[in-house]
């Protein structure tokens, strides 16, 4: 389902979500790939940075649960990727952005900006929520064998249970089911869904 914000125009900023190993960043790609638009990955744009940040703060560089990273570099990550959106969207080029927007996307005063910003440069605000289950989020996780993963993986128990999979955007979006046991494969949701907003636009 379409947002509130679509409008005619084809000038589309379309937020990917989704929690560490649902699959938002292939699903990224995958869209990105259907509509030909720039494809914005805040970990490809800031995870240098962000761990040199760690690094200086006195922290791991593969911290992404302390207040270090929480309070003082992950700000500065979503500020970044924000930026490179609305330059881009700036240029009449439309954007995918990925990053898990759990805080963003369920703030009501944040998705009120982002949709007021994306009127005024006459632009459409969708959000795709990439959905997944702890069972397949975890087999994720282990396969791409990344650092910063490990302490999820670790704390994999405690992790679980402070998380809310049940937890969605405030706003109308697009809903994919990334489930290992998912009855349509990824490409064909996404393809779909892309499908859809070049008829609307």
């Amino acid at each position: 389902m379409t947002t509130d914000t679509a409008a005619a125009s084809t000038l589309t900023f379309a937020l990917v979500g989704g929690f560490a190993g649902s699959g938002k960043s292939e699903a990224g790609k995958l869209l990105a790939a259907s509509t030909g638009w720039a494809m914005l990955d805040k970990d490809t744009l800031t995870r240098p940075l962000t761990e040199q940040l760690l690094v200086a703060f006195g922290s791991d560089p593969d911290d992404r649960h302390t207040d270090v990273y929480l309070e003082r570099v992950r700000p500065l990550e979503y500020d970044c990727l924000l930026k490179a959106v609305w330059e881009n969207l700036e240029c009449g080029i439309s954007v995918v952005a990925v990053a898990p927007f759990i805080k963003e996307a369920t703030d009501t005063h944040w998705t009120s900006r982002v949709v007021r910003r994306c009127r005024r440069l006459g632009a459409r605000f969708e959000t795709f929520w990439v959905d997944s289950d702890a069972d397949s989020m975890r087999e994720r996780l282990t396969s791409r064998n990344a650092s910063r993963d490990t302490w999820k993986l670790t704390h994999w128990s405690s992790y679980v249970a402070e998380t809310d999979f049940g937890l969605r955007p405030v706003l109308d979006h697009h809903l994919i089911d990334n489930r290992i046991a998912a009855a349509r494969p990824l490409a064909e949701q996404v393809e779909s869904a892309a499908q859809r907003l070049q008829v609307a636009a």
